[in-house]
């Protein structure tokens, strides 16, 4: 049997040193966002019983989804999804809290992907849902964050893309259709497969309703700017239909007129693979990914499986694909705090020590050397990226050696301090 100490599961990834830096930072910013947009943060567990996710609404479908038992043979999941946690800590524990209710997370999901299809399995997910409320205002006020977000970390040319889950229901609703061709009309769809649109149809044509066919037919060529409700308002006069059709239309005017238009536009073929949404939809896009970097929407009736019957509308943004695209546009900013390294000979540890302590306060990265030798003192400095070497070797002034110009000085330490706060 091959022993795999030396290996992680597919789709897991070891992340070190600057890239971890660097996600740290994407998490920080995206939480200060949500703490001055008046968020509170939670966190709920990594483990969840599986019937968190396989209520009557599908969240996650179970075969995406880490699995295994606790002591008493309970079935447990790795959270494969942060948004049923969230109803579940909302309909058990937050029944006399004061809503609406403005939640924001950070945490790692884990969700089974084949295999080397380069997705991962451990996704570390940012988001925030408001609870409790229902209109206009909570559905562009959850957008307008989304935007806010990612405009925080410096990305360039994302477009926020807005649907309607009650649409494709409305326009399907009499069909009859099963519930197996649904679910291969709503792959269809969200593919944008045109052909295979007009083969499916002809194909049901003589057996279902032939009501709104024309706009079906046209949903996966209905995207861009607010001209586009215009045009499918045209192709049907399904009431629930023009209902949903009018609520995109308000949100997008709402965001154009906070000055945000250019952020957002339309897609009426975005059709969701899970069941809970009930409302406006939203996703987010960059060049640089292949998917969204952001998904989200409204999703009146899952808290009510949890004990409380609340609306609710969010969104969660891929973390780790945010990075990749701030890569490839090569705005990642990292505040570059300058790294010293103390070296000291024995009996000057105590000074050496209390040095290091007033550095840290000023948020210098500052460590002891672990090693005695200047040459391997140097090579480690040069290598781990040390901007300057400060030693204590007796001398009434300290060594400070700055390893970018070579040059090396003897000062006092609020001459060091006033040279390291350049």
């Amino acid at each position: 049997m091959k022993n795999w100490n030396k290996y992680i599961p597919e789709g897991m990834k070891d992340i070190l040193f600057e890239e971890s830096n660097i996600k740290l930072n994407i998490e920080d910013q995206l939480r200060k966002i949500y703490k001055y947009s008046g968020f509170s943060e939670i966190i709920s567990p990594t483990l969840e019983f599986y019937d968190v996710f396989n209520s009557n609404i599908q969240t996650i479908p179970q075969e995406k989804m880490y699995k295994l038992f606790d002591n008493l043979g309970r079935v447990l999941v790795l959270r494969p999804d942060m948004t049923a946690p969230i109803g579940r800590i909302t309909g058990t524990k937050m029944k006399d809290c004061t809503y609406p209710l403005k939640l924001c997370y950070t945490g790692n999901i884990f969700r089974v992907n084949e295999k080397l299809n380069g997705k991962l399995g451990e996704i570390t997910q940012s988001g925030i849902e408001i609870i409790g409320t229902k209109g206009i205002k909570s559905d562009v006020d959850s957008i307008v964050t989304a935007i806010d977000a990612l405009l925080s970390l410096g990305l360039r040319n994302f477009k926020i893309e807005l649907g309607e889950a009650g649409l494709f229901e409305a326009l399907t609703e009499n069909m009859r259709i099963k519930e197996e061709n649904l679910k291969k009309l709503k792959e269809i769809i969200r593919n944008k497969n045109y052909v295979a649109l007009k083969k499916f149809l002809d194909e049901i044509i003589s057996k279902y309703s032939k009501n709104d066919f024309e706009i079906i037919e046209n949903l996966p060529k209905l995207f861009g700017g607010i001209e586009i409700i215009e045009k499918a308002k045209s192709l049907t006069k399904n009431e629930k239909a023009l209902k949903s059709l009018n609520d995109i239309y308000n949100i997008y005017n709402s965001i154009e007129n906070i000055g945000l238009g250019s952020y957002i536009s339309i897609d009426l073929g975005m059709v969701q693979n899970i069941d809970y949404y009930t409302g406006v939809i939203f996703k987010g896009y960059v060049e640089e990914v292949g998917g969204s970097i952001l998904s989200g929407g409204r999703y009146d009736n899952l808290i009510q499986h949890f004990g409380a019957k609340l609306p609710a509308i969010g969104f969660a943004i891929n973390v780790d694909d945010v990075m990749i695209a701030l890569r490839k546009q090569n705005t990642i900013s990292i505040d570059k705090d300058k790294k010293v390294l103390i070296s000291y000979k024995e009996e000057f540890l105590r000074k050496a020590y209390d040095f290091m302590e007033e550095l840290k306060t000023k948020k210098i990265i500052c460590e002891l050397s672990p090693l005695d030798d200047d040459k391997e003192i140097l090579i480690y400095s040069k290598k781990k990226g040390i901007d300057f070497i400060i030693g204590f070797t007796g001398e009434e002034k300290l060594f400070v050696k700055d390893l970018k110009s070579d040059k090396i000085a003897f000062l006092e330490k609020d001459e060091i301090e006033d040279l390291l706060m350049l």
